[in-house]
C-alpha cells in the first residue's frame, strides 16, 4: 500500500510539474485516498418540450459568466457561470459528455430552466427543468436519445433561467443565459493507455486534466465529490482544479454541488 501510494505521488508529481499552484494536491493525495465504492447523488429530474430552436449569437467572453436577463441581482453569489465550455476547457472524450454549471438562482426565484445544444444552426436538444430549491453547481449529461457528438465538430449548448414570472404576460421577457462550446476528439493511444494504467480515481482525472479533456475531468472529480461530500482532500482538489488557467474559477470553488439533472418520465419533479 505505501509503495503504492509513494507511486502515485511521484506521478503526480510528474503530471503537475508545469502547475506550481498544485502544491495542496501534492499534499492531500500523500495523506489520503478516495474511496470510491459510494454511488448515491442527488440528483434533478428533467423533462423534453419541444421548441423552435432560438436565434442565437456569439458565446460570452471567456471568463464563463453568463447575461442576468430580468434576474434580479443576487449581490451575495457569483454570476451564472459555466464550468467547462470556455476556450480552454470544451473537449470530451465521451458521445454524451456532462455539461457543468452553476446556478445562483433557485425554485422560489425563477420559474423554470431551459438547456438547449445546437449544431450550427439545427437545435438538437431541448429540455426544460425546475431549479433547485438551493443554489449550486449542477451537470446535465446529453441523453442517449439523441445522436451522438460527431468527432471533430464543435456543438453550442445554452443554459437560460426564466425569473420573469412577476413580468405581464404582454410583455417580453429576458431569461438570464449562459453558453458554452463541447468539441467531442477521440481517444489517442497514448490517453487510452494512460487512462487504462490509472490506479485511482484522481489518477484518471489528473490524465483527463493533462489532456485537456475537462469534461469528464470535471465529472469525475464532481462524482467523487457527490458520494464523499465531506472529504477534504476532495475538496481541496477541487479548489484547485477550479483554480487553473484553463477553468479560473476562483469565485466557484465554495459553492456546494447540487447533482446532476437526469431525464424521468411523468411529471417533473426535483430530487436532491
Amino acid at each position: 500500500m505505501l509503495l503504492n501510494r509513494t507511486k502515485g505521488l511521484f506521478l503526480l508529481m510528474s503530471v503537475l510539474v508545469s502547475w506550481a499552484s498544485y502544491s495542496i494536491i501534492l499534499l492531500a493525495w500523500a495523506e489520503t485516498e478516495v474511496n470510491n465504492n459510494q454511488t448515491s447523488q442527488a440528483q434533478i429530474n428533467l423533462t423534453s418540450v419541444e421548441k423552435d430552436p432560438p436565434k442565437r449569437g456569439t458565446p460570452p467572453a471567456k471568463e464563463g459568466t453568463g447575461s442576468r436577463g430580468d434576474c434580479i441581482y443576487q449581490q451575495d453569489k457569483p454570476s451564472l457561470t459555466r464550468i467547462v465550455g470556455g476556450n480552454q476547457s470544451y473537449f470530451s472524450v465521451k458521445d454524451y459528455p456532462t455539461i457543468w454549471v452553476y446556478l445562483p438562482y433557485t425554485a422560489q426565484e425563477a420559474t423554470s430552466g431551459e438547456f438547449s445544444l445546437q449544431d450550427g444552426d439545427m437545435e438538437v436538444y431541448h429540455t426544460r427543468f425546475k431549479l433547485p430549491s438551493r443554489s449550486g453547481v449542477v451537470g446535465i449529461t446529453l441523453p442517449s436519445t439523441i445522436p451522438a457528438l460527431k468527432v471533430g465538430k464543435e456543438y453550442r449548448w445554452y443554459f437560460d433561467i426564466n425569473c420573469s414570472r412577476n413580468i405581464s404576460s404582454n410583455n417580453s421577457s429576458t431569461p438570464a443565459s449562459v453558453t458554452g462550446i463541447v468539441e467531442r476528439k477521440l481517444i489517442s493511444v497514448e490517453l487510452e493507455k494512460d487512462l487504462k494504467t490509472a490506479k485511482t480515481p484522481l489518477d484518471k482525472i489528473l490524465v483527463y486534466a493533462k489532456n485537456d479533456i475537462w469534461y469528464e475531468a470535471i465529472t469525475e472529480l464532481a462524482q467523487l465529490r457527490l458520494n464523499e461530500p465531506n472529504n477534504s482532500t476532495l475538496q481541496k482538489i477541487w479548489v484547485e482544479i477550479l483554480n487553473t488557467k484553463n477553468l479560473g474559477l476562483a469565485n466557484i470553488f465554495q459553492e456546494p454541488i447540487i447533482g446532476n439533472m437526469i431525464l424521468t418520465s411523468g411529471d417533473l419533479t426535483v430530487s436532491e
